[in-house]
């Protein structure tokens, strides 16, 4: 497994350095839920962590050339830093010590400050994706890993385990119900 994720990782750079949409388009659906599960974590309503997340990969995206190592690193910092300066303007914005939201906004970017916590959720969050991944059936499982991780094409995956597209948009359908099924019942807990 360890070969695959640095194929994947190598694809994803590569891919995504030179502007590709597709690459970009994969990336986003892998990490969308994991970014705003982590930005949710520190804010105090969805709305906010959507925003943010969706700041994470415009700048991302606007900033593309700058990935040159660990894409998963890459963006949990950015979330992580985009997550710090929505604590401190919030901060800045509340007037009372007292406040609670004031308090909870301290409690939160205290704990985004601490690399251990963080260590500690980003292999949390890893860990579920790839318990999901590893719970779809072998022929489903390497559809999906072939589709979404290797990020090859429906037709490439037909050809290369001779089976029909149609078969493959079958097993891909049933497996991203799976994830969203896998997932949400990790996310739902916040």
């Amino acid at each position: 497994m360890k070969r695959e994720q640095q194929i994947t990782n190598s694809f994803f750079i590569k891919n995504i350095n030179e502007g590709n949409k597709e690459a970009f388009k994969i990336l986003f659906e892998l990490y969308y839920a994991k970014l705003l599960f982590v930005a949710q974590s520190y804010t105090l309503n969805k709305e906010d962590a959507e925003e943010i997340v969706q700041d994470v990969f415009l700048k991302a995206w606007n900033h593309r050339k700058n990935i040159t190592t660990n894409i998963n690193g890459y963006l949990f910092k950015i979330t992580k830093n985009s997550c710090l300066d929505y604590l401190r303007s919030k901060k800045s914005k509340l007037s009372s010590t007292t406040n609670t939201v004031q308090l909870e906004a301290y409690i939160n970017h205290k704990a985004l400050n601490d690399p251990a916590a963080n260590a500690i959720l980003e292999k949390e969050l890893e860990q579920r994706i790839q318990e999901a991944i590893n719970a779809l059936p072998e022929k489903c499982k390497r559809v999906f890993i072939k589709s979404r991780i290797l990020g090859l094409k429906n037709k490439e995956i037909s050809d290369e385990l001779d089976i029909s597209v149609k078969t493959v948009e079958n097993h891909m359908s049933k497996a991203l119900k799976h994830m969203r099924i896998h997932l949400r019942e990790f996310l739902s807990m916040f």
